[in-house]
């Protein structure tokens, strides 16, 4: 059975994409992961209720454990004849406080939104179709010539991001940094696997879903900027391009993984709704190369085309 995962569902974008997958992929099994399988399988009912689609899962995964991962992508394939026709790598986490590591000793921003996102792609590409879809949700805080609000990224290398030295820079600036570069990685990211799939009919894009007040990404915000990140910043998105609702970002997303307009994009980034440049540095091949070997080695996954 044609199988649609999508992480980071349980809430905000992700959920958002889901409802609209589920509205228009009626044939196809959508697989929700979740730390949670109680909050899971409560998603599941909710889209089911709204949507009518009857082949819903909930798998337990948490990103920011490589057993986890390893044991759900194990869990998927024990299936008979399951496949993957499109992985969505849509969860994600900004830490801009005090330091968080996964289960594995990596700094927890880089750890979840690249490194687990890579070690999940990679377990699960022999599953996916030879003419199968693959998203990362990134942003455009990974480029610095966007001057966003957001400190720009930083790329040194793999074990630098995984394992960082204490700094005397301020927690916040420290934690928007390692944000943007964990976005400016999966945009990398999205590069090298297209290249080196480049033998199938596999489609690898990046997604930037804009500026998305509303979403739970500020939890670690002050408590003023949490106020205006849920109750006021939602206003811009009828005053200014690229800055949109949960729902709108989801729908921009399903989008792309799913209509037919889009079905020819191959290794690319898309943002507001059209294919963009992005930064210096994500086509930087000595960036490329060196996160793709170092990745490969922290996450203990094999590339298998």
């Amino acid at each position: 059975m044609d199988s649609i995962i999508i992480t980071g569902a349980t809430s905000g974008i992700g959920f958002e994409c889901t409802l609209q997958m589920a509205q228009i992929a009626k044939n196809e099994q959508i697989i929700i992961p979740a730390r949670n399988i109680k909050a899971g399988k409560e998603i599941i009912e909710k889209i089911k209720t709204k949507t009518g689609h009857k082949n819903l899962k909930c798998l337990e995964l948490d990103l920011a454990s490589l057993e986890s991962i390893r044991k759900f992508s194990e869990s998927f394939a024990k299936e008979k004849n399951n496949s993957i026709s499109i992985l969505i790598n849509n969860a994600g986490v900004q830490n801009i406080g005090e330091t968080h590591y996964t289960a594995d000793g990596f700094e927890e921003t880089f750890g979840v939104n690249h490194l687990g996102s890579f070690a999940l792609t990679m377990q699960l590409l022999p599953l996916i179709k030879n003419d199968g879809h693959i998203i990362f949700t990134s942003s455009e805080t990974h480029d610095p010539a966007l001057k966003t609000p957001i400190e720009p990224p930083i790329y040194t290398s793999v074990q630098d991001l995984a394992f960082p030295k204490e700094t005397a820079e301020k927690p916040n600036i420290v934690g928007q940094r390692r944000y943007s570069t964990s976005k400016l990685c999966n945009i990398i990211t999205t590069y090298q696997l297209q290249e080196r799939v480049k033998n199938t009919n596999m489609r690898i894009n990046a997604y930037d879903p804009g500026m998305t007040p509303g979403t739970g990404l500020a939890k670690t915000y002050s408590p003023i900027m949490r106020f205006l990140w849920k109750n006021v910043f939602p206003v811009l998105t009828l005053l200014k391009s690229n800055i949109h609702s949960p729902a709108q970002a989801g729908r921009n997303l399903a989008n792309l993984a799913y209509s037919e307009k889009y079905k020819d994009l191959k290794g690319i980034y898309f943002s507001d709704g059209k294919v963009v440049k992005t930064s210096v540095d994500s086509y930087n091949k000595v960036f490329q190369k060196s996160l793709w070997d170092g990745s490969l080695e922290l996450t203990k996954t094999t590339f298998t085309e």
